[in-house]
């Protein structure tokens, strides 16, 4: 699987019954205030790639990258799986291992052909942003 950097919910078709908005969509969390219908197949696996995401930790903090915040959204599509997340900071030296690891872990997923890593730095990810009792 090629990672595919930089690409925007834009490249994608809308979900059934949504309507995108002009611009530029991927802009962390807003994402995931869309309330178009999701098929339930589209749900299922956004479930499951989520879950999947779980297994991926951040080696200096020790906890997995949706505890942490990282994931601000997943859309998943025929297949194609688009995974908007950040890191703790720009110039992270984790970047490469972290976007390698959605990757690998992403693509053994049964029904995912095609994982689509989407690093953004807007919003900026801050500590708040863990899950409560993660620690």
């Amino acid at each position: 699987m090629k990672p595919t950097s930089g690409m925007t919910y834009d490249d994608l078709p809308a979900r059934p019954g949504e309507e995108v908005p002009p611009g530029d969509a991927a802009n962390g969390p807003d994402n995931a205030e869309r309330t178009a219908p999701v098929s339930d197949e589209d749900a299922r696996a956004e479930a499951m790639v989520r879950d999947a995401l779980r297994e991926v930790i951040d080696p200096e903090i020790g906890l997995d990258i949706v505890t942490l915040g990282l994931v601000y959204d997943i859309y998943v599509h025929d297949g194609e799986a688009l995974i908007t997340y950040s890191l703790t900071t720009r110039g992270c030296p984790l970047d490469r291992h972290i976007t390698s690891a959605i990757v690998q872990t992403v693509s053994r997923l049964p029904g995912i052909t095609r994982v689509l890593p989407n690093l953004v730095w807007e919003p900026a990810w801050h500590p708040a942003m863990i899950q409560e009792g993660a620690w």
